[in-house]
């Protein structure tokens, strides 16, 4: 995969874009030349909404910082995932001596495949577990300095009733840097037992899961998607019980 290379994002200066696009140092050079306007991949946090290549309309420096020399981006992930029961489950069962509700998300960077892979699983230990997978791609986001990052939201309470075998499980509201073939892990559980029998986890906010590529250039962080809009999944609250009682069975919940 060929690696970017990218204009300061401050200290720029005409005649660094212009050897940039292929000019000659120290010659003249305007904002408003065809192959200054013409520039291709400039950073969609500082563009502007692109360079305008209407020679004479307006045109800044700040425009172009950050722009690279070869396509750079992180691709956009379905706005329906992780899916409609994730999150959801409620189960009330003496059929098993650990009656379970579960949701989690394994996260993996997969840079053979130019991406990063996302199974999000819900279910409880009647109806049983489903994961859905999705893949978010990217473009030219691997070489020197560069930090692939995920982040989750918890927002996640367990009840004050709940044993101690309901967990949470992650590091959330702080983006992880992430190591090709390395699974990060995010799991909530509602675990009742015959001694225990409640067990529930709700959030007081949706959770949400974000993925961004960070490059470092010259001592300042660039980010694709960019470090306002970095890629989110579908908001999902939680609701997950576990009783250990007859009746009820397996299904979702609801807050």
């Amino acid at each position: 995969m060929a690696v970017p290379s990218f204009l300061n994002l401050t200290n720029l200066n005409l005649n660094t874009i212009h050897t940039f696009v292929g000019g000659s140092s120290g010659t003249s050079v305007s904002l408003n030349d065809s192959d200054i306007r013409g520039f291709t991949y400039t950073h969609p946090e500082f563009d502007d909404g692109g360079l305008n290549t209407t020679s004479g309309t307006t045109i800044s420096m700040g425009q172009f910082r950050g722009a690279s020399d070869i396509e750079v981006s992180a691709g956009i992930m379905p706005l329906d995932f992780p899916n409609n029961r994730w999150g959801d489950e409620d189960v009330a069962t003496t059929n098993t001596s650990f009656p379970q509700s579960t949701c989690r998300m394994k996260v993996t960077l997969q840079t053979a495949s130019n991406r990063v892979k996302f199974e999000a699983t819900s279910g409880n230990s009647i109806d049983g577990f489903e994961t859905v997978t999705q893949y978010v791609t990217y473009t030219n986001c691997e070489g020197n300095s560069v930090d692939f990052q995920i982040k989750c939201t918890s927002n996640a309470v367990i009840d004050p009733l709940s044993p101690s075998n309901t967990t949470i499980t992650g590091t959330f509201n702080s983006y992880l840097s992430m190591t090709n073939n390395t699974t990060i892990l995010f799991e909530w559980k509602a675990q009742a037992t015959s001694s225990s029998t409640f067990a529930k986890i709700t959030s007081s906010a949706s959770i949400v899961f974000s993925f961004r590529v960070r490059f470092t250039v010259n001592g300042d962080y660039l980010y694709f998607p960019t470090s306002t809009t970095a890629l989110q999944t579908f908001p999902r609250p939680l609701f997950l019980r576990a009783n250990y009682s007859f009746g009820g069975g397996g299904g979702g919940g609801g807050v």
